[in-house]
């Protein structure tokens, strides 16, 4: 079976990822560490996600799961981690990595998807919800 999308056109999905995740896991206060404990994946995936290697011949192709997990431990919608998530898939990602802070179809809502998490939260707490995204939570700027 031809591969429809080489791994040399994935790069560039993957380059976008890599740039999503990495400004999101910084926006948020995360160590690589931290988001992996949150996530229950690996540090060192976490580490070659962001630099777009899965190893010497391959870029990074996360599994479905691995990517649900890191957006629900950055309490982001999926769609905030995925290259032009709006656009049919073309033989390059047309997504600029500077864009990577912005989600064209829905996120984000308001200024609370951006914030950075609780000190308690970026610590080591218990893996639960940030306050700030506990139901009937306000947001106080």
């Amino acid at each position: 079976m031809a591969d429809i999308l080489p791994q040399s056109h994935w790069a560039s999905y993957g380059f976008v990822l890599s740039a999503r995740l990495r400004a999101l896991r910084e926006m948020r206060g995360l160590s690589q560490r931290r988001l992996a404990e949150l996530s229950g994946v690996s540090r060192s995936l976490i580490s070659n996600l962001e630099r777009n290697q899965y190893n010497s011949e391959r870029s990074a192709d996360p599994t479905l799961s691995t990517l649900y997990r890191i957006a629900h431990a950055l309490h982001v919608p999926p769609l905030a981690l995925l290259p032009a998530s709006d656009e049919v898939v073309g033989s390059r990602c047309s997504e600029d990595a500077a864009t990577v802070t912005e989600v064209r179809a829905v996120w984000p809502a308001g200024p609370e998807d951006t914030a950075r998490f609780a000190e308690a939260y970026l610590s080591g707490g218990p893996a639960t919800c940030p306050p700030q995204f506990q139901p009937g939570a306000t947001h106080t700027g």
